[in-house]
C-alpha cells in the first residue's frame, strides 16, 4: 500500500510501506506560498508539473502510479 507523509520544509513525499522506499514527491516551488511541484522517483527523478496547491500535486503522482500499475510491460 502507497501513503502519505509529511517531512520538512513544506514537502509530502509518497512512499510504499511494504519497503519504505519513496516513490513521489509534492514540494513548494522555491518561496512561493502558493505554487507547489510534483515528481515520481524511478531510475531517475521525473519531475511532473506545477500545481495551484499540495493536493492537486499530490494527486499527480498518486494518478501517475495508479496508471502505472495498470500497464503491462511487453519484454
Amino acid at each position: 500500500m502507497k501513503k502519505w507523509i509529511e517531512k520538512e520544509y513544506s514537502q509530502w513525499v509518497y512512499y510504499d510501506d511494504v519497503d519504505g522506499k519513496i516513490i513521489g514527491a509534492s514540494y513548494k516551488v522555491g518561496n512561493m506560498n502558493s505554487i507547489w511541484g510534483a515528481k515520481i522517483y524511478k531510475e531517475v527523478e521525473y519531475i511532473l508539473g506545477t500545481y495551484i496547491d499540495s493536493d492537486y500535486a499530490r494527486r499527480a503522482v498518486e494518478t501517475y502510479w495508479d496508471i502505472e500499475s495498470r500497464t503491462l510491460i511487453n519484454e
